[in-house]
C-alpha cells in the first residue's frame, strides 16, 4: 500500500523545516596534482528534517550501522544521489546513501574534509 499524499503533506508541514542546498559538483587539480572535489554554486534547494549522527549510530529495529555525520529526511521527489554535495548551516557534506521509503527519503552524509 502506498503512503497517502495527504499524509506526506502533513509530515512535510510538521517536520521539513530546515533548508538544505544541493551544490554543483566540481573537480579540480590542486598544485600537487591531487583531485579536489567541491562545489560552491547552488544547483537546487529543498526542505528537510536534519539530525546529526554520532559515530556509527545504529538504526533501531533494522540493525544497520550508519557511518556519517548527518541524516536528512525529505520528500520522495527530491533528486539527490550518492556523492552529491549538500550544504546545511554553512557546512558541506558528501552524500553516502539515499534510502527511499513510501513516505520519505533518508539521506546520510559525511562532512567534507578541508572545507
Amino acid at each position: 500500500m502506498e503512503f497517502p499524499k495527504t499524509a506526506k503533506n502533513a509530515i512535510a508541514r510538521a517536520f521539513y523545516d530546515k533548508s538544505v542546498a544541493i551544490l554543483e559538483k566540481t573537480e579540480v587539480l590542486d598544485d600537487e596534482g591531487g583531485v579536489v572535489k567541491g562545489g560552491e554554486v547552488v544547483k537546487s534547494t529543498f526542505k528537510g528534517n536534519v539530525q546529526f549522527l554520532i559515530q556509527e549510530q545504529q538504526q533501531l529495529g533494522v540493525g544497520l550501522v550508519k557511518q556519517g555525520d548527518i541524516q536528512i529526511t525529505c520528500p520522495t521527489d527530491i533528486e539527490v544521489a550518492i556523492d552529491d554535495i549538500l550544504r546545511y548551516a554553512g557546512t558541506k557534506y558528501t552524500v553516502l546513501s539515499v534510502l527511499p521509503s513510501d513516505s520519505h527519503l533518508t539521506i546520510v552524509g559525511k562532512r567534507c574534509q578541508g572545507v
